[in-house]
């Protein structure tokens, strides 16, 4: 996940240095400067104790399965649509900020975005560069970053629920600071004191059926001083075929990041998907609700 720092009011081509928050507070027009970019990578389940064996084998299905699903994954190109809200007071009554709509392209096992319009009308700036709260990592990324080997990821049964009329397994997870390379800043910088690697915690949704993952949530963990108060995040996956061949792919994220009394929220939509040389697409019903 990435989100770009409010750059509003600044000529594009000018380099901003701020040396402390207040500067940067100071310097931007409105509350939606939040910045945070967010490097995730989450680990092989280790195995609880609290997981029964039958419990175990489940979770090491869906981690073998979301591995082989991220590597065999086919290039793609889809349109995201973003819609933003912000809450300055955080009294609940937060308000339209924009919808971005953004060509998002998977190659190589890659992310890449082009911000195409804002608010229905073309525009030549960077998706990163046009402010507010951006996130980026969904398509893709994330499911393989969550069973990466690295991070011995503390798993814990939840037991079984429903999701979207299928019958899933819930599973918490754990990634502690020392194996943990997410990254939350605040602000331009990707260094110094407003870049900090937290913990984070949150739970996999798992099908019963097929194995693989249906929801990821994504909570972090983070100082009660760093000027950044929260932020977490979740993605739905669907089904869908392409080319005669079915494929997990992210249908919905939410994100919600806190700064103070400033509350920011996207919901994001991924439409039409198409693989790469093919004018095929895909249409998902409306997203369920968060």
């Amino acid at each position: 996940m990435k989100c770009a720092a409010d750059y509003r009011g600044f000529p594009a081509d000018v380099t901003i240095t701020f040396e402390t928050t207040s500067d940067w507070l100071n310097a931007m027009p409105s509350p939606a400067h939040l910045a945070l970019l967010a490097l995730l990578a989450a680990g092989v389940p280790t195995v609880a104790q609290q997981l029964e064996p039958e419990q175990a084998s489940l979770l090491e299905t869906a981690r073998e399965a979301a591995i082989r699903y991220s590597a065999s994954l086919p290039d793609f190109l889809c349109t995201e649509v973003v819609r933003r809200t912000q809450d300055p007071q955080g009294n609940g009554r937060g308000r339209s900020m924009d919808t971005l709509t953004v060509k998002l392209s998977y190659f190589d096992h890659k992310e890449d975005y082009k911000l195409m319009q804002i608010d229905g009308k073309p525009t030549l700036l960077e998706f990163l560069y046009v402010g507010g709260t951006l996130s980026t990592g969904e398509f893709g990324t994330r499911l393989y970053s969550v069973f990466d080997p690295r991070s011995q990821g503390d798993f814990r049964w939840k037991g079984w629920t429903t999701l979207r009329k299928r019958r899933v397994a819930r599973f918490s997870y754990r990634i502690a600071r020392e194996n943990s390379i997410f990254q939350i800043q605040y602000g331009p910088i990707s260094s110094g004191p407003n870049a900090i690697v937290v913990p984070y915690h949150g739970e996999v949704f798992v099908d019963d059926e097929t194995h693989m993952v249906l929801r990821l949530t994504q909570q972090a963990e983070i100082p009660e001083n760093f000027p950044i108060n929260a932020n977490e995040s979740t993605i739905d996956y669907e089904f869908a075929a392409v080319g005669g061949k079915q494929y997990l792919l992210p249908s919905h994220a939410y994100v919600r990041t806190k700064s103070g009394k400033y509350v920011a929220e996207n919901n994001v939509e991924f439409r039409q998907y198409r693989k790469f040389q093919s004018e095929a697409t895909i249409t998902f019903d409306a997203p369920p609700d968060k």
